[in-house]
């Protein structure tokens, strides 16, 4: 049986990143895009993202969803649909890259209900989004994840502080592949493998224990065939 190696897939911020991307191109034409490119940082390498929809809400707002692919991963955030909703950036904003949580991005209940936007991902939406500006343009990006309030019910979030929603969490753009049902039956190979090497070994000891229990009570080994035999010893 022959089995195809597992496949990585891209983490949760990637996807996030990947629908702003799109969201701004639209702000500055408007048409369809069927994919974008996102530098991951981490590793150093640039991805091609595939966009689901995107389009104009109203004057100066746009909006686009890519859906996640984790790769053979068992993921609970597979095929959720990631929106980024990306405005031009009011008077009053100071920062030039505003990232914002919506429905579905959890909150910390310990840190004044902050959105769980961590480290890597707001580090990825600003490289990316900074790159396609001018330095006197500036954007408000809304993260949502429609599905995430229900997702967060399968996971432990809440018992560490975050609630609402799922984190866009992880240091890395890559997710490596996991337990999947393919990989499963390559571990299952692999003990079976195991167990055999186990088996030799336990049958040889057996038959070593057994000659010893021979030998100790007066037999002597006959080597004249390949498995081990006692033949009688006369007394002198």
């Amino acid at each position: 049986m022959t089995h195809s190696s597992p496949q990585s897939g891209y983490t949760l911020p990637v996807f996030a990143c990947a629908s702003a991307i799109a969201a701004l191109q639209w702000l500055r034409q408007p048409q369809s895009l069927n994919t974008v490119l996102v530098n991951l940082i981490t590793p150093p390498e640039t991805a091609e993202i595939p966009i689901d929809q995107v389009a104009g809400i109203r004057e100066g707002m746009a909006l686009a969803i890519t859906h996640s692919n984790p790769g053979d991963n068992l993921d609970i955030t597979r095929n959720t649909p990631i929106w980024a909703v990306v405005e031009w950036g009011k008077s009053d904003q100071i920062e030039q890259i505003r990232i914002v949580g919506g429905e579905g991005i959890g909150r910390h209940v310990n840190a004044e209900g902050k959105a769980a936007i961590y480290d890597y991902a707001q580090q990825l939406l600003q490289e990316n989004l900074t790159r396609l500006l001018a330095p006197s343009e500036k954007i408000q990006v809304t993260i949502i994840l429609p599905e995430g309030r229900k997702l967060a019910e399968r996971t432990s979030n809440a018992a560490f502080g975050i609630v609402e929603g799922l984190s866009l969490l992880g240091t890395t753009g890559i997710s490596q592949p996991l337990s999947v049902p393919d990989q499963l039956e390559v571990y299952r190979q692999e003990l079976q493998q195991k167990c055999k090497k186990i088996q030799v070994a336990a049958d040889w000891v057996t038959d070593v224990a057994d000659i010893t229990d021979k030998l100790s009570v007066g037999g002597k080994v006959s080597m004249a065939t390949n498995k081990p035999s006692v033949t009688s010893v006369t007394p002198s």
